[in-house]
């Protein structure tokens, strides 16, 4: 099973963001891979994929708590082959599509930290 951690950040860049939980307005995903890390962060204007090599997994999530932003350790689920539902291109859509995540009813980051915070294993 592939690690990575999934990082909640306080982003107002776009107005609509106002209206979401503060703290909780915009999502991103770092993978674990066998070359390093590889940071997924799908903005509103575009979709930024960066190697971060020679960085681990542990002190990436020191560094962006240190920062101030909620970061939580998941699992990526690879055999699940169910697809997923219609929904629209977000941060979270993105962020769970990517650790196999098949949770309609989770639109926000907000819901998503809650959701990962109470399955955590």
């Amino acid at each position: 099973m592939t690690k990575g951690l999934v990082i909640f950040a306080h982003n107002t860049g776009v107005w609509w963001l106002r209206f979401l939980k503060p703290g909780f307005r915009h999502c991103f995903i770092i993978l674990e891979t066998d070359r390093g890390c590889v940071c997924i962060d799908p903005i509103s204007n575009r979709f930024t994929i960066s190697m971060l090599e020679g960085y681990e997994l542990k002190a990436l999530l020191h560094w962006y708590r240190d920062m101030g932003m909620k970061v939580m350790n998941v699992g990526v689920d690879h055999n699940n082959c169910k697809s997923f539902f219609w929904a629209p291109m977000t941060c979270v859509e993105v962020v769970k599509r990517l650790i196999g995540l098949r949770e309609s009813l989770i639109l926000t980051p907000w819901q998503l930290y809650r959701y990962l915070k109470k399955n955590k294993k």
